[in-house]
């Protein structure tokens, strides 16, 4: 198919757009990301429709076998990562980290675990070794949060969690989407009745997981193993997660319990 320089100009103008959405996603972990990886040259970014009158008509649009304009990005942030992982860089969590200093309020309790981190016994979660990682991501959490809260109030036992596999998908369903209190719902509806919108939870999570849903291991885990669920037990409900990024190569654990 030959396409004229204005079909390509158009294609050439959408493509950026799409490199720029995806740069500012890879810079939220990697400031100095100064491109990003397209497995697609400007001449895919054209679709061919059939319509009215039964003819042929070229439309600038994402590469045929590339997805949503979502899923397209979402493959070019973790194309992106990837390069620089395998070129040495080093991601950061400060970006995350002022976002939620912004919002002290928000009742999940984040605690990112990597390799060669602050958090005792974070070496051990390394190299990667599926559910047994998991768990010693969540033993490294438990840890931080007895030690921020003095090491007197909450008790633990990481070695009576269990846990079960969830899909990368599953994390962001819909807040009513299932009968127990999921990431959604503790997010936005927490019980003192202070509630964010839906753009602070996707701001969030552009950050900690900014290659999508696809990229991710996700465990959710019974809350029988601490007392920091005890209000939640109440009526509100409890939420351990802990999520694998294989892009980033690091765990996110998320906890929430809360009463009013």
């Amino acid at each position: 198919m030959t396409y004229s320089e204005q079909d390509l100009k158009h294609a050439a103008e959408f493509r950026d757009e799409i490199h720029r959405e995806a740069l500012a996603k890879v810079r939220g972990v990697f400031p100095g990301a100064e491109d990003v990886v397209d497995r697609y040259p400007a001449e895919e970014y054209f679709q061919e429709v059939w319509d009215y009158p039964g003819k042929w008509y070229t439309m600038v649009g994402t590469p045929l076998g590339a997805g949503s304009r979502k899923h397209l990005i979402d493959s070019i942030v973790c194309d992106t990562l990837e390069y620089y992982r395998g070129s040495g860089a080093s991601f950061s969590d400060k970006a995350f980290c002022r976002l939620i200093a912004e919002h002290p309020d928000i009742v999940c309790e984040y605690c990112i675990v990597k390799a060669g981190n602050e958090h005792a016994d974070a070496l051990n979660v390394f190299p990667y070794r599926g559910a047994d990682s998991h768990r010693l991501a969540l033993d490294c959490a438990a840890r931080k949060l007895i030690e921020e809260s003095g090491g007197e109030e909450l008790t633990y036992d990481t070695g009576l969690a269990r846990c079960r596999k969830i899909s990368g998908k599953a994390l962001f369903a819909p807040a009513e989407s299932d009968e127990w209190l999921n990431y959604r719902r503790a997010f936005l509806d927490p019980p003192q009745g202070r509630s964010y919108p839906d753009s602070l939870f996707d701001q969030v999570n552009a950050l900690l997981f900014p290659a999508g849903a696809d990229v991710l291991e996700v465990y959710r885990w019974t809350t029988d193993w601490s007392n920091f669920f005890d209000d939640g037990r109440e009526w509100w409900g409890t939420l351990c997660l802990t999520v694998y990024d294989r892009t980033l190569e690091r765990f996110t654990v998320i906890m929430a319990s809360a009463t009013d």
